[in-house]
């Protein structure tokens, strides 16, 4: 489809109906016609626009250039964003608030969280600076909303106030997370895209909307090591479009080869689903990490493609497509369904599972942790891909001792809460499954219960596993001795690192004392142990 040349030509009064039914081109790279009722452009985003409920918030004169200006900043930003702007309008419509009111403002801003003001506060400025609309708000009106003060007030922020369920994660909550997605990805019962996604934002606590962008080709293996390309997110002028401004940072070997490990596995998925669609041992490299998918209809219980069946699947072979990347709306899926599986880890602080579907959780505990090892505050906006350091100041104000008290005070409840041991203590290897294979032997303190066999850091990463057999008589102390000994070697250059450790530690203090528990029991009544025990 061609743009006519109405599009690209300013509306008058005269032309403006005219001008409303000509297609233009969204942001998104494909058309819309603004006087269509809704407007879906980018099929990637689950839901469309509904302007026509938000325009009759104004006066009924102002409504066609209301809906014009909706027009004009479709092509600017994605749909989310008009979504979300369309969303605010309507609201106030159903209320009788009329953004163009100077009145209303203070109304407005009570009624609506922080971000949908501000959202309506950029697309005000944007409609006001718009000089192919005759009909625009005022340059007074548009400083009135910039001049009402911040809805949020600090003491209700949930860094600041350490939120169990917004917040920073503590950590031993970390710890207890990262051990818990091992386990479950090791053991099948968490996908690569899943993982991979909770992996990446427990390192690099990038907004979802950057995670969202990634394609195979921004893991990268240098000269200098491995390195990792994340894009800006919510940047103004040149450097606001999509995938437009790259930061490297660097990457774990381990995690780049996970990462290849799966990219083999989706080129085989789409050479088979879609032969011939394209040059696939190209187009690989522009794949999404995290895609867009396509359930299959009518209840055929056959498994969902490996990405959307669109027609231009070639398009990947020379750049990124946004719209074969997943939605936002997916991604909470995915964390909402971690959060309800079995064995997912209890906060020590809430006794209910962690909220990891909450906001920026990754992006505040990123941010706490780099200030309390002594980060200034522009390494920690840089960490965090913020243009200043006004909003990382925050950080700064959470106390290390405060984070350590927490952490302390929920010590001595922590093995109960968190369940660091989830094994079963055997009493010799013929009672444990697995006992007859020689590469399920963990050296002389157990036997791994597993399926298949994990690339974990055994002994150590083991006594954390559901499939952990400790033989009951095994020497763990000298394992505890070990994993005291590598946390305090660690902890003095890396915390953040060392910490990982602490679930382990607890893991197996939690075996010596249950063992030490059965042997008294067994002694007290003069008995036999039973063939194994379940904790």
């Amino acid at each position: 489809m061609n743009i006519g040349p109405t599009a690209l030509s300013a509306p008058t009064q005269d032309s403006l109906d005219t001008w409303l039914n000509t297609p233009r081109l969204a942001k998104c790279g494909e058309f819309f016609t603004p006087s269509e009722p809704m407007w879906w452009p980018d099929r990637s985003v689950r839901s469309s626009v509904n302007w026509k409920t938000a325009i009759v918030c104004v006066p009924p004169d102002w409504q066609r250039w209301l809906h014009a200006a909706l027009a004009y900043r479709m092509v600017e930003v994605g749909q989310s964003t008009i979504i979300g702007v369309t969303s605010t309008l309507s609201r106030a419509a159903q209320v009788g608030l009329d953004p163009l009111n100077e009145y209303h403002l203070v109304d407005l801003r009570e009624r609506f969280s922080k971000e949908a003001f501000s959202s309506l506060n950029g697309f005000m400025k944007f409609w006001q600076e718009c000089e192919s609309l005759e009909q625009r708000p005022s340059q007074v009106l548009v400083d009135a909303y910039n001049r009402l003060p911040k809805k949020k007030r600090l003491e209700n922020d949930v860094i600041l106030r350490l939120d169990p369920q917004q917040g920073p994660f503590t950590q031993a909550e970390q710890d207890a997370l990262h051990q818990w997605a091992h386990e479950q990805f090791c053991h099948g019962n968490l996908d690569p895209e899943r993982y991979l996604y909770l992996r990446l934002a427990m390192i690099y606590g990038q907004r979802g909307v950057q995670l969202r962008m990634m394609v195979f080709n921004d893991f990268i293996k240098t000269e200098r090591g491995y390195q990792i390309r994340i894009f800006w997110a919510k940047q103004k002028g040149d450097d606001a479009g999509w995938r437009a401004k790259p930061e490297t940072f660097s990457l774990d070997e381990d995690l780049y080869n996970t990462v290849q490990a799966y990219r083999s596995i989706v080129l085989a998925r789409l050479e088979q689903e879609y032969p011939g669609r394209a040059d696939w041992d190209k187009a690989i490299a522009n794949v999404p990490l995290f895609r867009r998918k396509m359930k299959c209809r009518g209840g055929d219980r056959k498994r969902i493609p490996v990405i959307v069946d669109l027609p231009d699947h070639n398009s990947l072979e020379q750049e990124p497509e946004a719209k074969f990347h997943t939605s936002d709306a997916v991604i909470r899926s995915w964390l909402f369904e971690m959060e309800s599986m079995s064995d997912f880890p209890i906060s020590s602080r809430t006794h209910q599972p962690l909220k990891i579907s909450k906001g920026h959780r990754f992006r505040h505990t990123l941010g706490t942790d780099l200030s309390n090892v002594g980060l200034d505050e522009w390494s920690i906006a840089s960490a965090l891909m913020h243009s200043n350091t006004h909003t990382v100041r925050k950080y700064r104000a959470v106390s290390a001792e405060l984070m350590k008290l927490i952490d302390e005070k929920m010590s001595d409840h922590l093995a109960l809460v968190v369940r660091a041991f989830t094994g079963t203590i055997v009493t010799d290897r013929t009672s444990a499954k697995n006992g007859n294979q020689v590469d399920r032997q963990i050296e002389d303190l157990a036997i791994c219960g597993a399926d298949t066999v994990c690339h974990l850091d055994a002994p150590f990463s083991c006594y954390g596993c559901g499939k952990f057999q400790p033989l009951l008589e095994a020497d763990h102390t000298s394992v505890l001795e070990r994993l005291e000994r590598r946390r305090a070697q660690i902890i003095t250059t890396d915390k953040t690192t060392a910490v990982l450790w602490d679930r382990a530690i607890l893991a197996c203090r939690k075996v010596i004392l249950d063992c030490q528990s059965l042997r008294q029991l067994a002694c007290s009544y003069g008995v036999t142990h039973d063939k194994h025990h379940r904790f």
